[in-house]
């Protein structure tokens, strides 16, 4: 899938972003959002495990 996630620069931003795509993530219903939900939530965690190392 050709998607590219928008990452938020603000470390509490992201974490309110991490959080709400756990919680999308659980109530999905298909898995068209369910497979976009995951994918973000990967990259959305892999930033903020970036940024927490140049911290």
């Amino acid at each position: 899938m050709g998607m590219k996630v928008e990452i938020p620069k603000d470390e509490r931003k992201l974490k309110r972003q991490i959080e709400a795509l756990e919680w999308l993530l659980a109530h999905d219903q298909d898995d068209l959002s369910r497979e976009i939900h995951r994918k973000a939530l990967e990259d959305s965690r892999k930033a903020i495990r970036a940024l927490e190392k140049r911290n």
